[in-house]
């Protein structure tokens, strides 16, 4: 399974190409993000592809030294568990 990265989004495509993931967020400013939504195809659950896409969004906003806001159900859930997020969490 390979992760790519698109514009404000991170996404998992099957093998035919048809998206089957994705954690999707909006900048708002120079140094703040917004996760707006997180989808996992039901061919998916319990393999913790949403946790890797959260992941994702940290490792890249660690790098670009920006803040956020897990504004997502799934995100914030992940954000409330995880305590070594601490440091992106808006």
């Amino acid at each position: 399974m390979e992760i790519r990265e698109g514009h404000n989004k991170f996404y998992v495509n099957d093998a035919a190409g048809s998206p089957v993931a994705e954690i999707v967020y909006v900048p708002t400013g120079d140094n703040l993000i917004v996760i707006e939504h997180t989808g996992v195809d039901a061919s998916l659950k319990g393999q913790g592809v949403g946790k890797l896409l959260v992941a994702k969004v940290v490792e890249k906003m660690r790098r670009e030294r920006r803040k956020i806001i897990p504004l997502c159900p799934f995100a914030k859930h992940e954000f409330d568990k995880t305590r070594d997020y601490d440091d992106v969490r808006a």
